[in-house]
């Protein structure tokens, strides 16, 4: 129960490629994938940065054996996406969603998979899902038949932190619930029970780094 923990092990030779620069991995939780071919593969959403080219790119690394060894899954198909949040559906397909680049169209990134991780489709953009270029949280619940979604609900800024549901795998979301109209910026999310969910926060009055604050939301 994290009273004692293991010897560290170096991972890197099997989920960063050399030619990577920036790699980070979340910022938000990784999951368990529950049907499938690939049931019980662990997931961590990730992003880098090529050295070449300088793009940016979303991935994955996944464990097919309870964390003992680890691997790069497949990366987003277009770049100009990084810092992701990722979720299994009811029919077990996934769902990232993730931080623009594109400042043509300034809404979250959203790529679907169908294989456990292993390759993404299209990149699109989402307009129900405004975004200032920033981290975002995205949870699934009830066995993926629900999403929330939190983030700064806004297209130039980073304010209105703001806790959004979908029913229907990401595809409508709900006008949401402002939990804070100022500054804000990254958020975590944690489903709690049947019916809330906790969201973790950065906020302030001059910016949004001044303090985090936690909020129980009806889900």
């Amino acid at each position: 129960h994290g009273v004692s923990w293991s010897d560290p092990r170096e991972i890197t030779s099997t989920t960063k490629q050399p030619d990577w620069t920036w790699y980070a991995t979340g910022p938000g939780n990784g999951i368990q994938l529950r049907s499938g071919e690939h049931a019980g593969r662990l997931l961590i959403p990730c992003d880098h940065i090529e050295a070449d080219t300088k793009h940016y790119y979303s991935h994955c690394i996944a464990s097919d054996d309870h964390g003992k060894t680890w691997k790069i899954t497949g990366r987003t198909p277009s770049h100009q996406v990084n810092e992701c949040a990722i979720a299994e559906l009811e029919d077990g397909s996934l769902l990232l969603n993730m931080r623009n680049y594109d400042r043509s169209k300034r809404a979250r990134a959203l790529s679907r998979s169908t294989d456990g991780g292993d390759t993404w489709g299209e990149v699109t953009r989402d307009p129900a899902l405004p975004e200032p270029i920033c981290q975002a949280s995205m949870v699934s619940l009830d066995g993926g038949q629900r999403l929330v979604f939190s983030n700064p609900a806004s297209t130039s800024e980073r304010v209105r932190m703001t806790v959004r549901g979908s029913l229907d795998d990401g595809f409508d979301w709900s006008n949401g619930i402002l939990l804070h109209e100022g500054p804000a910026a990254y958020s975590s999310l944690v489903g709690l029970d049947e019916d809330s969910v906790g969201c973790l926060y950065e906020c302030g009055t001059a910016h949004p780094y001044e303090r985090i604050r936690y909020a129980r939301v009806d889900s």
